[in-house]
């Protein structure tokens, strides 16, 4: 077993596709098919189902994709550390991010770039829960989650840090009833035509949950899983939108919209979740960075 064969393991992994996983590699696929053959040989054990094309992975391909994953992670971990020694810091950096959050990760990208040219940055939207799984299987480096969602087994197995309240903000302009200097009340809401994320979103629970400890009935006219549309649907008078005070304040730079923060609901307190172990120089460069 060596690890150019866990790559290719990986990657086939990923793809669910031989040809896939091989041009991924810049491989062939006959080259690509040996290594698995090899490295199942060397194991002892099938990790691959399939007959004339892939299938699935076995139980014990999905044990040794785990393992490969962190191995993988550690080679990284070792080629940025060496990095240093040649030149500046280079390879890697995978963020995922829940939707809504108070924190505007794109100025901490842009000051992160300028640092570090050479490592390469890839960001992801996901929920919290697909979020944590991520983090578990070493497929993203640093998550920005929801700090009161974790699990005490989480807590245990993770760094929280960079802890932020998550307050939510009126995206759109108020009706003529209401004072502009006067604090807005989730209840001031209840009759405007609101444009909402998707009842499978924590963002949105968040607010339900609000709602419901008032006792308040939201109108709502549009429900999406897409920011994009979510904004869009305000700047075309559709309704207002209810958005965390983060989306709110980049939607009002870059589209000029009018927000206003809601005194009385939260979506939670949003932080930087790491693993404890297999810690990049890139993570540990960009954290610093935030916490700057």
């Amino acid at each position: 077993m060596n690890i150019k064969q866990l790559h290719y393991f990986y990657e086939l992994a990923q793809h669910r596709h031989f040809a896939k996983a091989a041009k991924a590699c810049f491989i062939t696929q006959p080259t690509l098919s040996a290594s698995i053959t090899a490295l199942e040989k060397s194991l002892g054990t099938e990790l691959v189902v399939r007959n004339s094309q892939f299938v699935a992975l076995t139980q014990a391909g999905e044990v040794v994709l785990r393992h490969a994953e962190r191995m993988l992670q550690e080679q990284d971990a070792l080629r940025q550390e060496l990095s240093l020694f040649s030149g500046g810091l280079s390879g890697a950096l995978r963020i995922g991010v829940v939707p809504q959050s108070s924190i505007d990760i794109m100025p901490l990208l842009k000051g992160f770039n300028d640092a570090f040219p050479n490592v390469s940055l890839h960001l992801s939207v996901m929920t919290h829960g697909t979020l944590m799984e991520q983090l578990d299987l070493h497929r993203i480096d640093i998550g920005l989650g929801f700090d009161e969602l974790l699990t005490e087994h989480q807590r245990r197995a993770l760094d929280v840090q960079l802890r932020h309240p998550n307050p939510m903000a009126l995206l759109g302009p108020l009706p003529p009833h209401l004072g502009e200097h006067q604090p807005l009340k989730l209840a001031d809401l209840q009759d405007l035509p609101l444009i909402l994320p998707s009842t499978t979103m924590q963002f949105r629970r968040y607010l339900d949950d609000a709602a419901a400890r008032q006792q308040l009935s939201l109108r709502v006219v549009l429900e999406t899983d897409s920011l994009f549309h979510l904004v869009n649907g305000v700047s075309h008078g559709l309704g207002r939108a209810v958005v965390s005070a983060g989306i709110a304040a980049t939607a009002r730079r870059l589209f000029q919209l009018p927000c206003h923060p809601l005194s009385d609901a939260s979506a939670g307190t949003i932080a930087f979740i790491t693993r404890k172990h297999s810690v990049t120089p890139a993570m540990k460069a960009f954290l610093a960075q935030a916490e700057a």
